[in-house]
């Protein structure tokens, strides 16, 4: 196959630029997968992604009860395990080969390698994959607000919060250096993300952002936790918690949509607060210094969603276990 020309006719890479296309096209590797083949199982180690360029392919997942449900039935274009190549970890689900299917994958590794040496082509790759992660990540949560609350996961909310303040203590550069994921960062990548944004001290309580509410902020935790969660009519169900070195809000922060849903603190926090333009910025650009930045944004992404779609198919495995003792009755 020749890479090249197979993507320039499929439709996550129109408009991309011939260079682009042709640098991405060098850096992908050829798969033929007959009917019946298993692309991956879950809980695979996983290495990187799958793009169809031909066939179809099942993503399952298997059930509490021992079964087996099937999430989504991809075909030519689509991307399989495209979050892997943003946060190794292992395969949430199966893919199964229903007409035999070709495409190319690309590693992890090599990804990784391209993304920070400011190669275009890769951070447009990257951009893509952090929209679909946003988009994925609404659909999930959507599907979680739609369905009861999941047991013994529901917290009282308190009627009142107090709010977050700007940090008046003392400059925050080494705390933030300090963190494990930051330790890579330059000195003056740490100086520009500090002057773009503002810390904040938020005790236990604060709301961040309410669900639906216009993007304002994404949030670097630097000390304590932040709370995502869904809002019902005897608290908050609690769905991630976002300690020291993670990042909250990134879905809106990025997509420019309204939250989709409720972020607050769950232990008091210090926070750099980041506003959109900021990140969105950072998104657009192909530096090194942005890209590494995104990178974090981007395994936060993966992490989040890899744990919600859990969470999913938990739901989905206690409906179907549901069904089947109902029809035995």
């Amino acid at each position: 196959m020749d890479a090249f020309a197979e993507l320039s006719r499929l439709p996550p890479f129109a408009g991309w630029r011939r260079d682009s296309l042709t640098a991405l096209a060098q850096a992908l590797r050829p798969f033929e997968a007959p009917l019946g083949a298993q692309l991956f199982r879950q809980n695979d180690e996983a290495h990187g992604m799958h793009l169809l360029v031909g066939g179809r392919v099942a993503i399952e997942s298997r059930t509490l009860a021992d079964g087996v449900v099937r999430l989504a039935e991809l075909g030519p274009g689509d991307l399989l395990g495209e979050f892997q190549l943003m946060d190794s970890g292992r395969r949430s689900a199966g893919a199964l080969v229903l007409i035999p299917a070709c495409g190319f994958t690309l590693d992890r590794q090599t990804f990784q390698r391209l993304i920070f040496v400011g190669d275009s082509a890769t951070a447009a790759l990257a951009r893509h994959v952090r929209g679909l992660a946003c988009t994925r990540t609404r659909a999930t949560l959507a599907t979680l607000a739609a369905a009861p609350a999941a047991s013994g996961e529901v917290r009282a909310a308190p009627e009142s919060s107090p709010s977050a303040s700007e940090d008046k203590g003392e400059p925050r550069h080494a705390m933030l250096h300090a963190l494990h994921q930051f330790q890579g960062f330059a000195p003056e990548d740490i100086e520009q993300l500090m002057a773009a944004g503002a810390v904040l001290s938020a005790p236990r309580g604060a709301i961040l952002a309410h669900a639906d509410a216009a993007p304002e902020h994404l949030w670097v935790v630097m000390r304590g936790a932040v709370r995502l969660g869904l809002q019902r009519p005897d608290g908050v169900e609690q769905l991630l918690i976002q300690g020291p070195g993670k990042i909250a809000g990134a879905v809106a922060a990025l997509d420019g949509l309204n939250q989709p849903a409720r972020l607050d603190i769950w232990e008091e926090a210090i926070l750099l607060a980041l506003p959109c333009a900021v990140v969105q910025a950072l998104n657009a650009a192909d530096d090194p210094g942005a890209a590494r930045f995104m990178d974090l944004v981007g395994r936060q992404l993966a992490a989040d969603l890899r744990t919600l779609s859990r969470r999913q198919g938990r739901q989905r495995s206690l409906a179907a276990l549901n069904a089947r003792e109902a029809a035995y009755v």
